[in-house]
């Protein structure tokens, strides 16, 4: 992926469509190529993200102008690390809004980060015409639509989108237990999988990793183009 330090959001304006998942695979991806992200869960007070990444997680009470400022200040106060920010559905645009007033995304470059923007498009069109909103917000170096084919999507067949894969029911309700860790699986560690759904998360990680990781290439041309 991303080679220097980079700001990943994952960000949707529905829920239970995967996004959270996402965003587990994007940490897990860079721990693999040896990073060391740190994550801002903003989907208080539960934070799913955190129950997966418990070291290297922070909540962020975005609903408070306090929080919305920490969470700021966390990625300003610490450059030269990844991090990646995960928005529930219900602090998405208030999160871009924010943003846009307090001029983020241009701070962030000057210390400098890239930013990528993950969008999860569901399956109606207010959904693909809110991707195409936040696609317009300045300052996204790689703005990546993704595509979950477990809920179905309005993207086009030809856009160049992120697939996760659909999953067999059995492997999607083992993944989501806090103690599963897809690191690890990739590592070795069969995670107490077998037979079919453990053939369909090789599967299923070898299409996302690898998406991912051609991801690289696409940010370094979207920069040229803004030359």
């Amino acid at each position: 992926m991303a080679t220097g330090s980079t700001i990943y959001i994952t960000a949707s304006d529905q829920n239970r469509n995967g996004k959270t998942l996402l965003a587990r695979l994007i940490v897990d991806y860079l721990l693999l190529d040896g990073k060391d992200p740190f994550v801002l869960d903003t989907d208080t007070p539960d934070g799913p993200l955190r129950q997966f990444f418990p070291g290297r997680t922070k909540l962020a009470e975005f609903e408070k102008m306090q929080g919305r400022m920490r969470l700021f200040d966390t990625i300003l106060a610490g450059p030269g690390r990844d991090y990646v920010v995960d928005l529930p559905q219900r602090h998405m645009l208030d999160f871009f809004k924010a943003v846009e007033e307090l001029d983020f995304f241009a701070e962030a470059k000057r210390n400098g980060f890239r930013i990528m923007v993950f969008f999860v498009v569901d399956r109606i069109v207010a959904s693909l015409k809110t991707a195409k909103a936040i696609f317009e917000v300045p300052g996204i170096d790689l703005f990546v639509p993704v595509k979950n084919e477990n809920v179905g999507s309005l993207l086009p067949p030809e856009e160049g989108a992120l697939v996760l894969p659909a999953m067999p029911r059995s492997l999607a309700i083992a993944v989501a237990d806090r103690r599963f860790s897809m690191r690890n699986f990739v590592l070795g560690d069969d995670q107490g999988l077998e037979g079919a759904d453990k053939l369909a998360l090789n599967q299923f990680l070898f299409a996302v990793l690898g998406g991912l990781n051609g991801l690289d290439s696409e940010i370094s041309l979207a920069q040229l183009r803004q030359r």
